[in-house]
């Protein structure tokens, strides 16, 4: 289930980070006008998915004791 959720989680994460570049790369009027909100916003969503991204794809730790 945990492989699941890290597929979906990096498609996810690869369209944020699409998103994100567009955000910083684009020169539409409209864009511009709320360059600063949408970078914010852009990166509020994107960072966490990414963090999220390599959690779900990391080695779980092995515990030791009783089980």
């Amino acid at each position: 289930m945990r492989k699941l959720f890290a597929v979906l989680s990096t498609i996810l994460t690869l369209f944020a980070i699409k998103e994100t570049v567009y955000v910083f790369t684009s020169t539409e009027a409209d864009m511009i006008k709320q360059k600063a909100i949408t970078i914010v916003i852009a990166l509020s969503i994107t960072i966490p998915l990414i963090i999220l991204t390599l959690w779900l794809w990391s080695p779980r730790s092995k515990k030791s004791g009783n089980s």
